[in-house]
């Protein structure tokens, strides 16, 4: 059985250079897809446009609760026991909102960017695909170590984004 093996992984590496020959490989760059496609530069200036009013009011609001910080901090030798422990809860309530509504904010914005990344590569995807099947490409990679710029074929598929 081993023989039989051996011998069959020495005929396929054998007819390997006679299939070389035939095989068509591209490269796409998702780094590059990201970063300069006409879709996610759009998908960035929406993502800005509906989230920047939230960031600026919770940079607002915490720029408030450092202010309140640093005014209990200045008041805090003339003050009793009931009103440090009164500022403090106080504090304490303005901070713990100020870091639940962060953090819904942040997953907001992590979910909405994921779903529009997901829609770029979805398209680039359909893209890649359709190119490599009209072109008779056997393997289209998007991630390597090192390609020679031949098999590149992003700007192509940045063009067909457009």
């Amino acid at each position: 059985m081993k023989k039989f093996i051996i011998s069959i992984a020495l005929a396929g590496l054998m007819a390997t250079p006679v299939m070389a020959q035939d095989f068509k490989v591209g490269y796409v760059s998702l780094d590059r897809l990201v970063a300069e496609s006409g879709l996610a530069k759009a998908s960035r200036v929406e993502l800005e446009s509906k989230f920047k009013s939230r960031e600026k009011g919770l940079d607002a609001k915490s720029a408030s609760i450092r202010a309140k910080q640093q005014a209990y901090e200045k008041d805090f030798p003339s003050l009793n026991n009931a009103q440090k422990e009164a500022r403090e809860k106080d504090l304490s309530q303005q901070i713990d909102a100020f870091e639940t509504e962060r953090a819904k904010f942040e997953s907001e914005l992590s979910t909405a960017q994921n779903q529009l990344l997901q829609t770029l590569l979805a398209k680039a995807d359909a893209v890649i695909k359709a190119m490599a099947e009209k072109e008779g490409y056997d393997l289209v990679v998007q991630d390597a170590v090192y390609i020679k710029p031949q098999y590149d074929l992003t700007l192509r598929v940045l063009e067909s984004l457009r």
